[in-house]
């Protein structure tokens, strides 16, 4: 009897420690998937500032390349902003389909509208 609940008593260890191993692992991939799009954002200011800037000095010819760059920068801020509500709601999933960062409570990723769960 006495074995059986030291036995019982060490699995709830075990099973709280790997809980806690998987919250932490989980928090680790969400801080690296947003310095990920942080550094993606970044990258798409750069561009946007240069092509700004070669708009500027040698006239602008066509404004298919910015609006695209403005596009994609406000495309990566929501993005960003949802994950940023989701870590702080308690974590985010990968869509399997398109790959987009979604929070852990959606049913469905709305980048393109697969099944999450």
């Amino acid at each position: 009897m006495k074995l059986d609940d030291t036995m019982n008593g060490l699995r709830s260890v075990f099973d709280s420690a790997a809980q806690r191993t998987a919250d932490v692992l989980e928090g680790s991939r969400g801080f690296v998937e947003r310095g990920k799009l942080r550094s993606q954002l970044n990258d798409y200011y750069r561009r946007l500032g240069r092509a700004e800037y070669e708009a500027a000095v040698n006239g602008v010819t066509s404004m298919d390349e910015i609006n695209m760059l403005i596009q994609k920068i406000t495309e990566l801020r929501q993005q960003q902003l949802a994950m940023e509500q989701s870590a702080q709601r308690g974590g985010t999933v990968t869509c399997p389909t398109c790959g987009k960062l979604n929070s852990a409570q959606d049913a469905f990723c709305p980048g393109c509208g697969a099944q999450l769960r």
